[in-house]
């Protein structure tokens, strides 16, 4: 069984979890560089606090969670909704290697896109990195744009 718990960041030891499986998230889909900086964020206590209270905020909310298959957590996802554009976007997606290919990432894809449909939202956004165009595509998604610096944005109609 996959659930979805909310990590409370404003607990230390919430905290260093949410830090060592955004770690192990980035050393996957970033270069060295690109790594440290967000290490060098996570940090960073007025990010720290930023990001803290956009998870506590009842409009526009910033969604932090933990994978949990069966009580041991096994990934994370975060994901938001703005309430202006009744739209979603998942920001983290990251499955353990050894649980990648069991159906943990589509059932909690599903989870998000219930969750973010029953605020409201009618279309979902994302930036895919690394492999992870293909679990996008075979989830209904497709390439929407290019932003100004090139990143690829996959967007899909939710209803």
């Amino acid at each position: 069984m996959i659930e979805l718990i909310r990590f409370d960041l404003q607990k230390k030891d919430e905290w260093d979890d949410f830090y060592d499986w955004f770690s192990s998230y980035l050393s996957e889909v970033c270069d060295e560089e690109e790594y440290q900086e967000n290490i060098d964020d996570l940090h960073n206590d007025e990010l720290n606090a930023q990001m803290i209270e956009q998870t506590l905020q009842e409009h526009n909310p910033y969604f932090v969670m933990r994978i949990v298959e069966n009580e041991v957590c096994v990934g994370l996802i975060s994901y938001s909704y703005d309430e202006e554009r009744n739209k979603g976007f998942i920001n983290n997606f990251y499955v353990c290697t050894e649980r990648r290919s069991s159906g943990v990432g589509s059932a909690t894809y599903r989870m998000v896109e219930n969750h973010l449909q029953s605020l409201g939202a009618k279309y979902i956004e994302l930036v895919p990195v690394g492999m992870a165009e293909r679990f996008y595509f075979r989830n209904g998604f497709e390439l929407s744009r290019t932003s100004s610096d090139g990143e690829r944005i996959f967007g899909k109609a939710i209803e």
